[in-house]
């Protein structure tokens, strides 16, 4: 342990050279997770810093995922998960919002998602069905506020990723679905002329196709689901810019 760190230079600011050292040893599974870093102060010797450099990189570290720092105890190497890797995006998603960002978002969607229904169709598990059987149920009470709905509604996509099988789709998607809440209550709240209550009709029918293992079926209903969420969303750009 005593040679896995050595002294650093000076090309970026002390606190960066150790963050960097620290998560090369990480990438590169020197240190595993759930692994006892050295203390403090034999960090400092190894890196050959002071206590106030170690501190802010390891701070750095804790903030993005990949050390966890338990007072009184010491310094291990975190579990990173996919919630550490979509959480960066999802904020910058949600900081860069725009009106440009809702149509952004729904062309990505006709992108990817027919071809994630047409998977999941393919690999669903009885378990995945039942869970969009219950969302089903809950998404076609009209009585529920837009925010309910519009949870519901990435819940219903989001169980579609996951059913697929491929353990990448959801690290990919979770992002983008984190922006639905706030377009979905958007679209409900502005336009009177969208037909947002025939969102249940097609959840339904992308729901049985992929219950049937239907996968082309699966993929055109995903498919007309997404065209019907292009022409609400630029009906919603169009209300924005008019109240601007």
């Amino acid at each position: 342990m005593n040679e896995m760190f050595t002294r650093i230079g000076k090309s970026l600011t002390l606190s960066q050279e150790i963050e960097l050292k620290i998560e090369e040893s990480i990438r590169q599974k020197k240190l595993e997770p759930g692994q006892k870093l050295p203390s403090e102060k034999e960090l400092c010797l190894m890196f050959g810093v002071s206590r106030t450099a170690l501190r802010e990189a390891l701070r750095m570290l804790s903030g993005r995922g990949l050390l966890m720092v338990r007072k009184g105890d010491g310094i291990y190497v975190n579990n990173y998960t996919s919630l550490h890797a979509s959480k960066p995006m999802s904020l910058y998603l949600e900081l860069q919002f725009d009106t440009d960002t809702i149509l952004h978002l729904v062309h990505i969607r006709q992108m990817i998602e027919p071809h994630i229904a047409m998977l999941a169709a393919k690999n669903r598990s009885e378990e995945d069905l039942l869970k969009l059987e219950r969302n089903l149920e809950q998404f076609a009470d009209r009585s529920k506020d837009a925010q309910e709905i519009a949870l519901l509604d990435v819940e219903f996509h989001t169980t579609i990723t996951m059913a697929s099988a491929n353990p990448l789709i959801p690290l990919i998607m979770d992002p983008l679905f984190s922006m639905l809440p706030r377009v979905k209550t958007l679209i409900v709240s502005h336009l009177k002329e969208a037909k947002t209550d025939n969102a249940p009709n097609y959840h339904r029918q992308i729901y049985e196709r992929i219950a049937e293992r239907d996968a082309q079926g699966a993929y055109e209903a995903m498919k007309t689901h997404l065209e019907i969420a292009e022409r609400d969303s630029r009906l919603l750009i169009k209300s924005l810019r008019e109240h601007q």
